[in-house]
């Protein structure tokens, strides 16, 4: 649009501006330094057609699988084409890298065209700014992804404790989230393996006391969280399988073990009664036991007794 309105008058004003040989350089004339603007904004945010190949992913994930249910996306592009653009940036090697519409992009992959892009000039905080909140507009990302997304910029932006704060600061306004939030949904995404996370999956619905139950479960034993990954049914939705890991990886109550069996003594019981085949060596022992006992049984029966009886006190 901008070169349409500009074109006639920035080459009059480059005719215009033309040195002659005796004279001194010229000077850039407002209508040249206006067009020169314009034509420079219009490229920053040209949309144009450009080679899947050309466009990297970008290094913070926003989804646990973008190619999940890829399939009908991929059919309406062929059917309808691409309708809406994905936004790119410029990197200083001559590529680009996806800021969103990562699902787009992968279906003209898949099916060998170009994908329609918007190309901007953008600085790292900026793109990851628009992945977010673009993100949270499109899609119903599940709290583990927005974790995610958060646990990945920190860890791309804050790799020093300077930086760090800013990191935090960046994932909070990308997310439109309380700051308070922040680190503890980056300690959930970094608690938990990222490999029981994909068995998991998104688990859309499951908010963040589930996931923060098991990150504690999963920081008290790394080496089993790791290892049960492989255990998640598939076959369930989402929320199962993060209960199903939870289960899994709960430690079960102490259970004290039956003494192993000893044939020195032997106990049979036939409704009320009860026979005992003792070891001749055990016998006088097993039998001052008993004595001991059902006299002990016995008292204590009477005892009871005594508190039922009307007009009596324990005391």
């Amino acid at each position: 649009m901008a070169r349409k309105v500009f074109g006639g008058s920035l080459k009059v004003a480059m005719e215009q501006t033309l040195p002659s040989e005796d004279s001194s350089p010229p000077r850039t004339s407002p209508t040249v330094a206006r067009a020169q603007a314009s034509v420079l904004e219009e490229d920053r945010h040209a949309t144009r057609l450009l080679d899947p190949g050309l466009i990297r992913m970008s290094p913070v994930m926003d989804r646990i699988d973008p190619g999940e249910g890829l399939d009908d996306l991929i059919a309406s592009i062929r059917e309808h084409g691409q309708k809406v653009p994905v936004l790119v940036r410029r990197l200083p090697d001559g590529t680009f890298e996806i800021v969103y519409g990562r699902r787009r992009l992968l279906a003209c992959r898949d099916l060998g065209q170009k994908v329609r892009a918007t190309v901007m000039e953008m600085t790292d905080e900026e793109a990851l700014i628009a992945q977010g909140v673009e993100n949270n507009a499109r899609q119903d990302p599940s709290f583990i992804e927005r974790a995610l997304f958060v646990a990945g910029i920190i860890r791309e932006l804050g790799k020093t404790d300077e930086t760090r704060r800013n990191a935090q600061t960046i994932a909070y306004r990308a997310l439109q989230i309380d700051e308070s939030l922040v680190s503890r949904m980056n300690r959930i995404a970094t608690g938990i393996p990222i490999d029981l996370i994909r068995a998991i999956g998104p688990a859309h619905g499951s908010g963040r006391r589930v996931w923060e139950a098991l990150c504690k479960l999963c920081e008290a034993d790394p080496e089993r969280a790791r290892a049960i990954a492989a255990a998640i049914p598939r076959d369930l939705p989402g929320p199962a399988r993060l209960d199903a890991a939870i289960a899994r990886l709960r430690v079960p109550g102490k259970v004290t073990p039956e003494p192993p069996p000893d044939d020195r003594i032997r106990m049979v019981r036939r409704g009320n009664r009860i026979t005992l085949d003792v070891d001749p060596a055990l016998t006088p022992e097993v039998e001052a036991a008993l004595r001991t006992f059902i006299a002990s049984l016995l008292d204590r029966g009477q005892d009871e007794s005594a508190l039922t009886q009307p007009g009596t006190s324990g005391i």
